[in-house]
């Protein structure tokens, strides 16, 4: 395994919590973890908050600054990050619908959500960060890492 550039270092270490919450509700009812319910209410409220404490954050900083310097620096890239803009969308409209009734989640929604957000980052760690520390510059990472480090010394 490859080490990754500090200035993806913040992303990386969201990817592993995320991994471990897409695991886990893949897993539905064989989850074996302490302090995780089996209950989809729980699960699906679990998913809203994990989404306000480090999703909502993280999505800006990739959707924001990750995204465009990889389409300037690594234009082979763009569908790839079109993708994944559109992932980001497409989980926060499931979050939003897990918000508005916690109580009706299903055990499929809740794996199909964990399928797209393993997906996601899956695509994300092992396509567009290789390709974008490939064709970056140091300067340009130098930068990306000043940026990147700015939302997560917000509060969340």
């Amino acid at each position: 395994m490859t080490k990754r550039n500090p200035a993806l270092v913040p992303l990386s270490r969201d990817h592993h919590d995320g991994l471990l919450l897409a695991v886990r509700l893949q897993q539905g009812t064989g989850a074996l973890m302490r302090l995780w319910s089996h209950e989809p209410s729980w699960q699906a409220t679990f998913i809203v908050e994990f989404y306000d404490r480090h999703l909502r954050r993280h999505f800006r900083a990739e959707d924001e600054v990750m995204f465009p310097a990889a389409e300037k620096h690594s234009p082979a890239t763009q569908s790839l990050v079109a993708g994944l803009t559109a992932d980001h969308r497409e989980m926060e409209r499931r979050v939003e619908a897990f918000r508005a009734s916690v109580a009706t989640a299903t055990r499929e929604q809740l794996a199909e959500f964990g399928r797209l957000l393993e997906e996601h980052i899956r695509k994300e760690e092992r396509q567009l960060f290789p390709a974008f520390e490939r064709t970056a510059g140091t300067d340009v990472l130098a930068a990306l890492e000043r940026q990147i480090q700015s939302y997560y010394a917000l509060p969340t």
